[in-house]
């Protein structure tokens, strides 16, 4: 009774799986199913009349509305994976997520949109998602699952962070009038630098008004609840880095309530202006905003030798977090080896020295 024709084989799975999804749907929506009901998928008129079936489009948007809780920044690059795949294809219907398709949507990401790797990955990552929420809802069936076999793809990246002469040298830039956008690249440095001496997300730095700080008999502080954790810090500005925060602060600060200090600097206008001000300081040409947390965790722990102390400023719950974000660089390595291997001369037997 088995079809041995390939052809036909393949056309009789095919709709079985047509058959099976629509039960899933069905007895999702209705919390029930009988056989009679499948005269509504073989009768197309009376399926669109009914409208019983909603497509993998409608479920992700009705998800997207739902979770209020997701913090903005989420929320944002999911809506953003949402966006492309309407681009892809305007509407996607279950039985359309096959491991095809999965692999169709990555060319489009990789060469209709230009997309490197590791933002193609983080696309795939939000899809995933929800399709695991369909499974979860009994809108799609578990062993469906395109990504049980799709494996994702994540490239090595050579992570941007400045050595202490090269701060000093972004520190020393000026800005004469003549130059385009003087101001513009002004507020931009100072912003990153900002941020390579407080640790701050660009997210956290961008929102910081008047509020957020307060005096001291010692100086400025800071107080912020990040973004993406959530978690309260506290940064005494005075004490870091002979003060340099406190001084940018001091310089941006509104004088109305609630004004932002980086007022106008988005990121996608601060990392271009970076690029400029790497030229102009003569560092890494790649340079963009996250490079300062990267110099932060760096510089502090060359500084402080204190891997705890970093952890804690750069508000990491895990160990492992904090290892991406401090880079042995060869200064720190050579210190630790010289601890090790102190350099000393042997006589030899013929009155010389050995190395």
């Amino acid at each position: 009774m088995n079809v041995k024709d390939a052809y036909w084989a393949q056309l009789l799975r095919d709709r079985i799986a047509e058959f099976e999804q629509y039960e899933v749907e069905f007895l999702a929506l209705h919390k029930n199913f009988k056989l009679s009901d499948f005269d509504k998928f073989t009768h197309p008129e009376e399926a669109k009349a009914i409208q019983t079936i909603i497509t993998f489009t409608d479920f992700y948007k009705q998800q997207l509305e739902k979770e209020i809780l997701l913090k903005k920044v989420t929320h944002t690059n999911q809506a953003n994976t949402f966006k492309k795949l309407q681009e892809f294809k305007a509407i996607i219907s279950f039985n359309d997520l096959s491991y095809n398709f999965i692999q169709d949507f990555e060319i489009f990401l990789r060469q209709t949109k230009n997309l490197r790797t590791n933002t193609i990955e983080k696309y795939h990552r939000h899809l995933r998602k929800y399709i695991n929420l369909a499974i979860k809802q009994n809108l799609f069936a578990d062993n469906k699952n395109p990504y049980k076999h799709f494996k994702l793809k994540v490239e090595e990246t050579d992570t941007i962070f400045l050595l202490p002469e090269e701060t000093v040298r972004i520190e020393q830039l000026e800005f004469p009038e003549e130059i385009k956008n003087y101001q513009f690249l002004e507020k931009a440095r100072d912003m990153f630098l900002f941020s390579c001496y407080t640790g701050l997300r660009f997210s956290d730095c961008y929102a910081l008004t008047n509020d957020n700080f307060s005096e001291s008999n010692e100086g400025l502080i800071l107080k912020f609840r990040a973004m993406k954790t959530e978690k309260i810090a506290i940064r005494p500005l005075y004490l870091l880095f002979d003060g340099k925060p406190q001084e940018i602060a001091r310089k941006y600060m509104p004088t109305e309530a609630n004004k932002k200090l980086f007022k106008g600097m988005t990121n996608p206008k601060v990392n271009r202006l970076l690029k400029v001000i790497a030229e102009m300081a003569k560092v890494h040409r790649g340079l963009y905003f996250k490079a300062s947390r990267d110099t932060f965790g760096t510089t502090l722990y060359m500084l402080s030798g204190d891997a705890k102390l970093v952890q804690k400023q750069l508000q990491h719950s895990k160990s492992q977090q904090t290892d991406k974000y401090v880079h042995f660089v060869e200064q720190i390595q050579n210190e630790g080896l010289q601890k090790i291997f102190k350099p000393s001369n042997k006589s030899t037997n013929d009155g010389g020295t050995i190395d």
